[in-house]
């Protein structure tokens, strides 16, 4: 099973970084179809057909740990750019 791996820093407010990590998640439902929950203030679990996982905030970093089944494999570049560009704007100070 493919994995991606990303993490980001921040310098955010916990409130701050939660609100665009829920707002990730929300694009990840509409794009991958995935659900997201919240397992706990710090950990956004991720799963849907072909893919599983969870986004987890710490103090200043965000990190991404997904896997992709079979069906997602060929588009795992993709993936893991759209990611980590989204990344990058949302740990922005300024977004």
């Amino acid at each position: 099973m493919p994995k991606i791996n990303l993490s980001r820093n921040h310098s955010l407010e916990p409130a701050v970084i939660k609100d665009r990590i829920s707002k990730l998640g929300d694009k990840l439902q509409e794009k991958y179809q995935a659900k997201t929950s919240w397992a706990d203030d710090r950990t956004l679990n991720v799963k849907g057909t072909g893919v599983e996982g969870k986004l987890v905030i710490s103090a200043n970093k965000v990190d991404v740990n997904l896997d992709l089944g079979f069906m997602l494999t060929p588009l795992k570049g993709k993936i893991e750019e759209t990611l980590g560009k989204e990344l990058e704007k949302l740990t922005a100070s300024d977004s």
